[in-house]
């Protein structure tokens, strides 16, 4: 019989999938396209809508794939993974906040690792004593403020060397210009995003190109892909 491993962070997501009741869905309209649309929808019988469909900003060089497929995600190449994940917690810049999943406040202490060769890399965690910073990392309190409201997307969670790291879903830039791999948003529509994320829905994201959506509709029957 053949038996087919699939990488550890992908086999990881898959199952998650299969649990979740709550579903954003983000569509590009081509592979290296750095705008695309979301849509939340939550499980009923079927997928059912949730709210308004939005524009999002997703990475400069498009999407990259997590397995199987060319191209794949990798460190640095600006690509917003391509595939379904968890959406497994919530940060920004309040002490406090009402959002259900877990919550990192962004002091000038988080950060979070994309150097490749270090242990901790893509952790997001608290680093107090600045000699033992990685070579390359994210600061999570950044000046341009796109950090004061997000939500950590669950791709490469067992740090496989040099797939991908520390993607999330942010505030756009003031201009809307392409992310580094991340998906952004306004303000108005991510606060209501991250205030309907719930953990005991376990919450996921399935970022894809159009004209492969057809194919999700019978494992997420319901959603729609225009």
């Amino acid at each position: 019989m053949l038996k087919i491993t699939l990488p550890l962070f992908l086999s990881s997501t898959l199952s998650i999938a299969f649990a979740s009741q709550q579903l954003v869905v983000v569509l590009s309209p081509e592979l290296n396209a750095t705008k695309g649309s979301m849509q939340r929808y939550e499980q009923h019988d079927q997928w059912v809508k949730i709210g308004d469909k939005i524009p999002v900003t997703l990475g400069r060089s498009g999407l990259g794939y997590a397995a199987f497929k060319e191209p794949l995600k990798n460190e640095g190449d600006g690509r917003s993974p391509a595939g379904v994940f968890p959406i497994t917690s919530t940060f920004g810049y309040d002490q406090n906040t009402t959002f259900k999943l877990p919550y990192w406040h962004a002091d000038e202490n988080l950060y979070c690792v994309d150097d490749i060769n270090d242990s901790r890399y893509n952790k997001m965690l608290r680093i107090y004593e600045k000699s033992s910073l990685p070579l390359s990392y994210e600061i999570m309190r950044r000046p341009d403020g796109v950090y004061r409201y997000g939500a950590v997307i669950g791709y490469n969670d067992s740090g496989v060397k040099g797939r991908g790291s520390c993607i999330f879903i942010h505030l756009n830039q003031s201009d809307k210009r392409p992310t580094s791999g991340c998906t952004a948003m306004d303000e108005a529509p991510l606060v209501e995003l991250l205030r309907w994320l719930d953990p005991l829905k376990k919450p996921q994201i399935l970022q894809i190109m159009k004209s492969e959506c057809g194919k999700y509709r019978e494992e997420f029957p319901g959603i729609v892909c225009e």
